[in-house]
């Protein structure tokens, strides 16, 4: 299990079942990569998301190596990061919807666009080609290819 949380880092750990209770076991733990208000994506043995600073990270899942941390500060780590097939996506609260190559090897951004007014705090939904996003006062259906 991996868990992440403001101010805490990123840690995984192994549950086991031992007689009649469980244990943890830590596997790894990373103190300098922790998300905000965001769930990471898991995705080919690799975690992304919004850091707590507002910036998107790579790591490994399995080692807790960071592969990569984008520069850009993006709002104040509240964000939605979704695995939309062959990008990640993530909506900070500064609205820009932001469509990256899921790698390893460096922070490759393909668009960004300016989905809304105000922030965008609500997770967006993805139907077939549609992406509908909530900012705090409209629901606006975007299309993509």
């Amino acid at each position: 299990m991996i868990y992440t949380g403001q101010g805490r880092g990123t840690r995984a750990v192994k549950i086991e079942k031992k007689g009649d209770g469980f244990a943890a076991e830590e596997l790894w733990s990373n103190e300098k990569l922790g998300t905000g208000y965001n769930t990471p994506v898991l995705k080919d043995g690799l975690l992304f998301g919004v850091s707590q600073r507002g910036n998107l990270f790579c790591m490994n899942a399995r080692t807790g190596a960071e592969a990569w941390t984008d520069a850009t500060r993006r709002g104040r780590g509240f964000a939605a990061v979704l695995d939309a097939g062959s990008v990640i996506l993530a909506l900070p609260d500064n609205s820009e919807l932001i469509a990256f190559e899921p790698s390893e090897k460096e922070y490759a951004e393909l668009a960004r666009i300016k989905v809304a007014d105000t922030p965008t705090y609500a997770h967006p939904v993805i139907a077939g080609k549609r992406i509908f996003v909530r900012d705090q006062d409209t629901l606006a259906m975007w299309t993509f290819e």
